[in-house]
């Protein structure tokens, strides 16, 4: 009997490492997503990507390099329904730069920013891929959108 039980005990406990692979140190059952980021049909070259909860779920945050992110289970969303908005990273050039913080431009920002956010449905079974196709947003003309 005591075999037994620790036979049964094992497997509870390697069925329970395996389930907890997938959770990241805040106990919450995240899932991996990945996707294309666009505006306007064009990859992003350079920026992030955030999904933020409706509900009680997980805030992700990923990179997007040439219009592409990943972000990996340990980092990423709890199933369920998301607004998902993206940032685009902008190159200072060298004499706008001190001591490697940014100062300042010496050109103007651009007027525009991308639009949003989208909405995204995260599942807990299944690949969770997304392609993100953003507006981009004239913010001088007083329509909505952040300005940087």
């Amino acid at each position: 009997m005591n075999g037994r039980c620790g036979a049964v005990l094992a497997a509870m406990g390697i069925c329970l490492g395996i389930a907890g692979c997938n959770e990241s140190g805040d106990g919450r059952n995240r899932v991996a997503v990945s996707g294309k980021v666009t505006v306007e049909g064009e990859p992003l070259a350079k920026g992030s990507v955030t999904f933020r909860p409706e509900g009680d779920g997980a805030e992700a945050t990923g990179v997007v390099e040439n219009g592409a992110f990943t972000i990996s289970a340990a980092d990423g969303p709890t199933p369920g329904k998301y607004k998902v908005s993206a940032i685009e990273a902008t190159e200072r050039a060298e004499g706008d730069k001190l001591n490697n913080f940014s100062i300042q431009p010496q050109e103007k920002p651009s007027r525009t920013t991308i639009g949003g956010p989208l909405d995204a449905e995260v599942k807990a079974e299944g690949e969770n891929v997304f392609p993100l196709d953003f507006p981009r947003v004239d913010t001088s003309k007083g329509t909505k959108g952040r300005s940087r």
